[in-house]
């Protein structure tokens, strides 16, 4: 249910597409309201969680392979980057803007979208249709609320080894390496 009102609310923002300062300001507090639902997600991190960061420095290797290789998914996955990079430089001019965009990049996306798409729906899945359908539709539902086009092929990718994290080492790791994402775009942006 968590998962279904947080997708929901993230699909009403995308529909709506309001002003950057208000997108900004309403997913910061959208982000926020949903941090309880981390009382709801097992916390542990398993001994050899940095050997995940080699699985998803791979992962994203061949996501980029993927992209250069597809000229549709090329064009999908330029296409968003030149909208966020539209809204960074909007959103930046916000009060507060900057700051706000860090913290929801680096600390609130990360672990709202960990705790919801591994801690609750991974495990949902995984209790009623087994592991490798909790892999499927956890990652599938995450690379979609992030791109619905062709260019959720490659962030399907990436998702399966944040998966691997969560599965392998907890939600811990799969935080951590969303986060170490999310902090590197940010830089080059």
């Amino acid at each position: 249910m968590v998962t279904a009102a947080f997708i929901a609310g993230i699909a009403a923002l995308a529909i709506i597409k309001p002003p950057a300062c208000a997108a900004l300001y309403g997913g910061t507090l959208y982000y926020a309201a949903f941090l309880p639902a981390g009382y709801l997600a097992r916390w542990r991190l398993g001994r050899g969680f940095p050997l995940a960061y080699g699985v998803y420095f791979l992962s994203l290797t061949a996501a980029g392979l993927l992209v250069l290789a597809s000229p549709q998914i090329l064009q999908s996955y330029n296409e968003v980057r030149e909208a966020q990079a539209r809204y960074f430089s909007a959103a930046s001019q916000c009060l507060l803007g900057r700051p706000l965009l860090v913290m929801q990049a680096v600390f609130l996306a990360p672990l709202v979208e960990e705790v919801v798409f591994r801690g609750l729906l991974f495990e949902e899945v995984r209790r009623r249709w087994g592991t490798a359908s909790a892999y499927l539709i956890s990652s599938l539902g995450f690379a979609l609320l992030h791109n619905p086009g062709l260019g959720a092929v490659p962030i399907f990718i990436v998702a399966l080894s944040l998966a691997f994290a969560y599965h392998r080492y907890g939600l811990p790791a799969s935080i951590m390496l969303h986060a170490t994402q999310n902090t590197l775009a940010m830089l080059i942006h």
